[in-house]
């Protein structure tokens, strides 16, 4: 059967960020609204449905009447068998609100010494829950060796699917106030990241490339044969390095130039 034109898992951390970042009741009538919703939803809901253990996901259908109709109705099913529930299109819609939201919150929030930033990878679906549960517990013991200040944010969602295995988005978010080098620390972390990523079977990058960032994974992720020949087409090419290449496999050479 047809499947949904797009999936994203937000994991617990990301639902209850957005939680978090809904805006206050401005009337009375809105507040004894959402007092009553939240009692009706406490009574309704099971057990199991706890704030601290939620998570969400946000899918977005396409195609004719009849294909969107269908595609509703297998999701439904797949919700109910998995004990999950379907909130309908304006908490779906809050959702991707949130993701276009998150590259704007991460300027507002170093006015208050937030550094947040993502990263991404595309592991095999043997492989994602014990990925992204080793990845996390090692933010946690990096940030902890460092004696950095509060409690980092790490959240991780799952954007796009496919046969093989689904990409994962990381966000880590650590406050800098009264730390030293801020920036080079929160390097420090992701590549640490990195490192358990790719030790848990991840890929060094899903779509992002390896640019400058990632360059020092290049040459031992690529095989010889491929360095060379990267190599052969850059020195036929642009021989003296007019372009500036500083990326990927070239970052490490032209240090030397």
């Amino acid at each position: 059967y047809k499947i949904p034109a797009c999936v994203r898992l937000l994991d617990n951390a990301h639902f209850r960020l957005g939680e978090a970042l809904r805006p206050d009741h401005s009337s009375w009538l809105q507040k004894v609204k959402g007092a009553l919703t939240h009692c009706m939803a406490s009574y309704v809901l099971p057990d199991f449905f706890q704030p601290e253990t939620a998570v969400c996901a946000t899918i977005c259908y396409e195609g004719s009447d009849a294909e969107v109709k269908e595609q509703m109705q297998n999701i439904q099913k797949l919700a109910k068998r998995h004990d999950g529930m379907v909130l309908g299109p304006k908490v779906g819609k809050a959702g991707y609100d949130l993701t276009y939201m998150i590259a704007y919150l991460r300027d507002f929030a170093m006015t208050y010494h937030i550094l947040g930033e993502s990263f991404e990878t595309f592991a095999p679906w043997s492989k994602i829950v014990s990925l992204i549960a080793a990845t996390k517990e090692r933010l946690i013991m990096e940030h902890s060796k460092r004696l950095l200040p509060g409690v980092p944010f790490i959240g991780c969602r799952i954007t796009q699917l496919y046969h093989e295995g689904a990409c994962l988005y990381f966000y880590l978010c650590m406050s800098f106030e009264g730390v030293n080098r801020a920036s080079e620390v929160f390097a420090e972390l992701e590549h640490a990241a990195r490192q358990e990523i790719l030790k848990q079977g991840g890929s060094l990058s899903h779509h992002h490339g390896l640019g400058k960032l990632r360059s020092s994974f290049a040459h031992e992720r690529s095989s010889p044969g491929f360095q060379r020949a990267l190599g052969s087409i850059k020195e036929a090419i642009d021989k003296d390095n007019v372009f500036g290449a500083r990326n990927g496999l070239y970052a490490m050479a032209s240090n030397h130039c």
